[in-house]
């Protein structure tokens, strides 16, 4: 029998005699080293083979809380992947806000790449979790990937090919705009 309870988080009362209990910890995270949004649910199960399949584990590791700053498992230091994905002379420079792990971001890397035949353009990554992007961070920590073109914020989370195309091309001719919608996360947070 299942009841929800205030937030997401699921409480499953026992219809067992029992009384052990097993912790199921359930994590949606694109890799250990992302923000990570779990929730814990008591399983009245006496081993956790005999949970709904549905219900168990699936064996993901929660990272360590460290500030937010991406570390390392075999080395304890960060991984940057700031830096210069491709570039081209006199095109357009458009910037990846992402960081290590983020499948999205990959998706959105790999349009871009589609297009960069097409519409000539250098691209060039962000890593938000370096230490001196602190600022980028704080704005785009809940939405990346974060599309910047020239410096000037264009698009977030998700883009198409002709997206690309289009936006890509408004800078080669000079056109291109501010786009609405860019995120801040810290001008929605109260600390």
């Amino acid at each position: 029998m299942m009841a929800a309870t205030r937030g997401s988080a699921l409480r499953l009362r026992a219809r067992t005699k029992s009384p052990r209990l097993c912790l199921s910890v359930f994590a949606i995270s694109s890799s250990w080293r992302s923000p990570v949004a779990e929730s814990f649910a008591f399983v009245p199960w006496r081993c956790h083979q005999h949970a709904p399949r549905h219900l168990r584990s699936r064996g993901v590791h929660l990272p360590p809380s460290n500030g937010g700053v991406a570390l390392s498992a075999s080395d304890g230091e960060h991984n940057s992947v700031t830096g210069p994905i491709y570039e081209v002379d006199g095109g357009p420079s458009v910037k990846l806000f992402t960081k290590e792990g983020c499948t999205l971001c990959d998706k959105v890397k790999d349009v871009l790449e589609s297009v960069r035949e097409e519409q000539p353009h250098s691209l060039y990554a962000v890593d938000i979790t370096d230490a001196d992007k602190q600022e980028w961070f704080s704005k785009y920590k809940y939405d990346i990937p974060v599309l910047h073109i020239n410096d000037v914020y264009w698009a977030k989370h998700r883009l198409s090919a002709e997206e690309a195309v289009d936006g890509i091309g408004e800078a080669r001719e000079g056109e291109f705009a501010l786009r609405q919608g860019e995120p801040d996360a810290s001008r929605l947070e109260h600390n």
